[in-house]
């Protein structure tokens, strides 16, 4: 009889003891989980569009005079081009003019 009481009472503190330190168990895989999603967002992150990038400048450089002008007129000054960051060798009639002029 003494040994099922020591026995209940074992499994019972075993049980508090695990319901107890679950918490801190979970929060510990999910650190773990999180800081290994960091890593491979840092290693691999500007993997990620590459593929958009390499067909959209495939599309600019086949486009005619014309549709790279009206590209140009619509979005030149909104995404820096001829800026710091943008190409510098874009070069349309009236850069070729003002180039020749000075």
């Amino acid at each position: 009889m003494t040994k099922q009481i020591f026995k209940t009472v074992l499994a019972g503190a075993l049980a508090g003891v695990v319901l107890f330190m679950m918490p801190f168990i979970i929060i510990k895989v999910l650190i773990f989980f999180m800081l290994i999603k960091a890593i491979f967002r840092l290693m691999g992150g500007g993997r990620r569009h590459m593929h958009m990038r390499y067909a959209y400048a495939h599309k600019f450089q086949n486009m005619s005079e014309e549709d790279r002008a009206a590209f140009m007129q619509k979005y030149g000054n909104k995404h820096g081009w001829n800026s710091c960051c943008g190409p510098m060798n874009f070069e349309t009639k009236e850069n070729t003019d003002k180039s020749t002029t000075v």
